[in-house]
């Protein structure tokens, strides 16, 4: 490749250029949350008059107690503070201020504790007074990524009304780097026909809970250099040829490109252009504009003339695969904000974002077909048709949908954990989690109660995709053994049928392959997707059942709440007991230090011990008898091995601190546990703010308190219809609006812009 980009001349500054570029871009992407739990746009308090007024009483009321003249907890003295952020001290102090109340830390839960508002108005004021001072005030990471938005009241985001003097919702604008889902897509449709030699160069958020965040990555150096080298590797195979005796042959694609290449002639303008418009076609769905297409030009002739024709040819056309519009989505919003400083998405922004949401490809059909055409208009009812269109058209593949759920629910890990094939050889991590895609994908086309259903439904699928030719094939294989053993009754005279072969019914306690898919489970040992092999298989140990996990999912994905990380000073190992249960053995975490945590995740997970490690329903629990162990030896006092018993099952657990009475209490086993959460308001609501995440690109905050109620009323008065739900989010003011990073709003309707 000669030149990365038309404006640059040499070969070393085009490398630098584009790296800064990147470097700048990757800033901009990690702009996407800047405030929070306040959304870009808050009206922020200013001047000392605020700080007297508002700050200083916020202080005295909920700081000052110990992080006063006689008190100063943490090292941390707030008595002195007067508003100024001139010192690096100062600056350094309020920042800890801001972290705390970002992170919902201080004050300490046994205290009286702030509103949610009250705590925002304080860290937005914060935030443009660090943006006056000519400094930026982050959140905490843990803000920003999966999980970060939990520390946002719930209480505050779904009471009855919206607070007065609360702004519009919006996103902050953003470039999204494009997911490795999207940059297959691109390869597979058109622009990387026949590429061999192509490395994924983009990477995805690690460990449970959804990955892809606007806000997450970056495109580094080592990304550049990948995303460099496969351009060069996918423009090579388009413009592959042969000369056999000295005349020029095709081999790569497409036709438009044939000029460029036959150096038997040079190509004249109007073949360079339409080789540039084939290729902006192909690799951005849409031609260049007029001054692209001339800097483009100028850039291929000046290419050739450096490099020779097919080696300047080539340059250009690599070019395009590196334009920032290849590799990030643009939601920048387009023409005048309105009086709150918000720009609706561009057309062609939201076309992108609405087919994004729920597929990994571009515009396709009518949609591309309006968009070419300049019909398609940037509306709330353009986002809802079109929405309610792509939902309702079976051909269209919608693999962002049921990617919601697998990264909601997490069994899609289940292929991540390690079993022991000796211990059940049965056991196909890989069907079991088909087997739940295939419930969900079920329960998603009926469309009612969804979330109820997913929770408590007692139908599953059942090796869906192969049940009845593994039936067939054992039945052929029974046939066989029991004819080979009347002709030869001695030699198979203490042989049993041995299946070829993982009988993954025996999973779901089942006898048999099922006939009727989805077949009906026991209603008094499964219910909905926490009950399935695959949940219960990903959220398990190599060879033990793991209820810590499973509480702490249970706390974060239904219940809305927070566990912090464990510290990395405690060794989280349980006794090596193997004559006690594990429930037994996990009493040590009901230590004071360890039980401040367990206690929100342990009763919620505890239940699921109706279950073994491979989803296998259970009544017991099979335990070393200690006793029978050490009796277990031979002549000579040497151990013949250890001696199981299995015990009774203890299956209690309870649903506590969450925020709502009405869901809290003793449950006596898992079905209990998720009837109870199935039917609350507040679980629900707690799965509407995961969605809004989830299409959002980002975690929620005080000012999309709307959209969630709006989202959560057309779930409910839809009958528990999902597509409404998704619907109602793909057309809210926080996916339609973007607003400049550090936008803050004043009570008129004239806007301030502050400049991260």
């Amino acid at each position: 490749m000669i030149f990365a980009n038309p404006e640059c001349r040499t070969p070393a500054r085009g490398l630098t250029r584009l790296r800064g570029w990147f470097a700048r871009t990757a800033s901009v992407g990690a702009l996407a949350l800047i405030l929070a739990p306040a959304a870009p746009g808050q009206a922020a308090p200013r001047g000392t008059d605020d700080f007297s007024t508002t700050i200083r009483p916020f202080l005295a009321q909920h700081c000052i107690k110990c992080h006063g003249e006689k008190k100063q907890a943490g090292k941390l003295a707030l008595h002195q503070l007067d508003g100024s952020l001139a010192s690096e001290k100062a600056r350094e102090t309020w920042a800890r201020v801001a972290e705390k109340l970002w992170l919902g830390e201080m004050p300490p839960e046994d205290e009286q504790r702030p509103s949610p508002h009250a705590s925002g108005r304080v860290v937005n004021w914060l935030a443009a007074e660090f943006a006056r001072a000519g400094h930026k005030l982050t959140p905490p990471p843990a803000m920003e990524l999966p999980g970060g938005g939990n520390r946002v009241s719930h209480e505050a985001l779904f009471a009855a009304k919206v607070t007065p003097g609360t702004p519009p919702p919006a996103t902050a604008a953003r470039l999204w780097r494009i997911s490795p889902q999207i940059y297959d897509e691109l390869l597979r449709d058109g622009v990387g026909k026949n590429v061999k030699s192509v490395t994924q160069p983009f990477s995805m958020l690690t460990g449970e809970g959804f990955k892809d965040y606007a806000g997450a990555f970056v495109v580094d150096e080592p990304t550049t250099g990948l995303l460099m080298r496969n351009a060069d590797s996918i423009v090579a195979a388009q413009t592959r040829f042969t000369v056999e005796d000295g005349q020029f042959k095709r081999a790569g694609f497409p036709r438009e490109f044939n000029p460029l290449l036959d150096t038997n002639a040079p190509p004249t303008e109007a073949q360079m252009r339409t080789a540039i418009v084939q290729q902006f076609k192909l690799v951005l769905r849409r031609e260049p504009t007029a001054d692209e297409l001339a800097r483009f030009t100028a850039f291929m002739r000046k290419n050739i003339a450096d490099a020779g024709q097919v080696a300047g040819a080539r340059a250009t056309l690599t070019a395009v695969l590196l334009l920032p519009e290849a590799i990030f989505r643009s939601e920048l919003g387009a023409g005048e904000p309105d009086t709150h400083g918000r720009r609706l998405l561009a057309p062609r922004e939201l076309a992108y974002a609405l087919s994004f949401a729920l597929t990994d490809a571009p515009p396709k059909g009518e949609l591309q077909s309006a968009l070419d055409k300049g019909q398609f208009v940037a509306s709330r009812e353009s986002a809802k048709r079109e929405v309610r269109r792509m939902l309702a058209d079976p051909k269209l593949g919608k693999p962002r949908v049921l990617r919601f759920f697998r990264e909601f629910f997490g069994y899609h890990h289940a292929t991540e954990v390690f079993k022991d094939d000796k211990e059940n050889k049965e056991h196909d991590a890989r069907v079991l989690v088909e087997d739940t895609d295939q419930l969900v994908l079920h329960i998603l086309d009926a469309d009612k109660d969804v979330l109820r259903e997913l929770l408590t439904t007692t139908k599953s699928f059942v090796s869906h995709k192969n049940a009845a030719e593994q039936k067939k094939k054992r039945a052929e294989a029974l046939a066989k053994f029991e004819t080979d053993k009347a002709k030869n009754p001695e030699k198979f005279k203490n042989k049993t049928f041995n299946p070829q072969g993982r009988e993954v019914f025996r999973a779901y306690g089942l006898d048999d392959f099922p006939d009727v898919q989805p077949v009906q489970l026991p209603a008094t040992q499964r219910a909905g997707i926490l009950t399935q092999p695959s949940w219960l298989v990903a959220f398990s140990m190599n060879f033990d059942n793991h209820p810590i996990t499973r509480g702490k999912w249970i706390r974060e994905r239904l219940l809305g709440g927070t566990v912090p990380d464990l510290p990395i000073t405690v060794d989280a190992q349980l006794p090596n007991a193997p004559e006690q249960t594990l429930r037994q053995r996990l009493e040590v975490t009901k230590q004071e230090y360890c039980w401040q945590c367990h206690q929100r995740m342990n009763p919620l997970g505890l239940p699921f011990e109706s279950f073994d490690h491979f989803g296998r329903f259970r009544s017991t629990e099979r335990v070393q008898d200690k006793p029978a162990t050490e009796a277990n030896v031979d002549k000579q006092g040497k151990s013949r091995g250890p001696v199981f018993k299995e015990v009774a099952l203890d299956t209690r657990g309870s649903v506590a601190a969450t925020g709502d009475p009405r869901l809290e209490g003793d449950v006596s086993d898992p079905l209990a546990l998720v009837r109870q959460l199935a039917g609350s308001e507040r679980v629900r609501q707690v799965f509407v703010r995961h969605a809004f995440r989830y299409w959002l690109g980002r975690n929620e905050t005080l000012a999309d308190a709307p959209v969630l109620q709006a989202a959560d009323r057309a779930y409910v008065e839809n009958g528990g219809s999902f597509r409404a739900l998704v619907i109602s989010l793909l057309s809210s003011d926080a996916f339609l609006y973007r607003v400049n990073a550090g936008t803050v709003t004043a009570s008129n309707p004239a806007s301030k812009k502050v400049q991260p």
